[in-house]
């Protein structure tokens, strides 16, 4: 007979008019996110005035809604130190489209392992390449996500790009010195040494003042070649 106010759990208020039985109100569920969060909502009525009755009794079970979490993608991507010098370390850094809500884990194709907090988007890892040396081994390495676990997203995707590192060959050198036979008698043979300080990986040719060579192996730090002297005679 009169309008109706029926105010309920969650704040909002339904008008029922005079004249009608139900009303109604629309309320607005938290926006759609990149987490896992569905659940469900329970509403009662908390009071309600006017219509002119003799008794208002209102229902105190409660008006139950599933709200369905809808999939939403959090992307994760590799990145790498661009260039090092050998013996240095190359920084791997993981990096997330949006913050994690619990930690995450990130396993590289190299075996280490990059942890992001919660509340963060990236975490970092430093790997170690091989020590410096005398040889000629500059080369690049490339690392990739293999897996990733954690951070309460609704769909992980791990981007499996590689992250590719170059690894700059510092110049080190490696002597080389030759020694001889100290005396000998005329008509024998001097013996001519040449000598690495670092072990030859190919092997080594070394070419003599006197026209000799002599030949190193590869594994090896000396090689020698014997050179014949003038033949004995009755002269000084």
């Amino acid at each position: 007979q009169t309008p109706v106010t029926v105010t309920l759990s969650n704040g909002s208020v339904i008008n029922i008019a005079a004249g009608e039985t139900t009303g109604t109100v629309a309320v607005n569920t938290p926006a759609n996110d990149v987490y896992n969060n569905g659940s469900t909502v329970s509403t009662t009525i908390t009071g309600a005035t006017g219509g002119n009755f003799e008794n208002l009794v209102p229902d105190t079970t409660p008006a139950v809604t599933t709200i369905t979490d809808s999939v939403d993608d959090t992307g994760l991507t590799l990145s790498a130190s661009e260039s090092i010098t050998e013996g240095g370390q190359i920084t791997y850094t993981a990096t997330l489209t949006n913050a994690a809500q619990t930690p995450v884990t990130v396993t590289l194709s190299n075996g280490s392992v990059i942890n992001i907090a919660a509340g963060e988007t990236t975490g970092t890892v430093a790997v170690n390449t091989p020590a410096n040396d005398v040889y000629n081994n500059g080369s690049t390495v490339s690392t990739t996500i293999t897996g990733a676990t954690g951070g309460n997203f609704e769909n992980l995707v791990p981007d499996t790009t590689p992250a590719v590192t170059t690894i700059t060959d510092s110049v080190d050198d490696t002597g080389l010195t030759l020694s001889a036979s100290e005396s000998i008698t005329e008509g024998g043979q001097i013996t001519y040494t040449a000598t690495l300080t670092n072990a030859a990986q190919t092997p080594v040719t070394v070419t003599l003042s006197n026209g000799s060579v002599i030949n190193i192996a590869a594994g090896e730090t000396t090689g020698t070649v014997a050179v014949n002297t003038p033949a004995n005679d009755v002269y000084n």
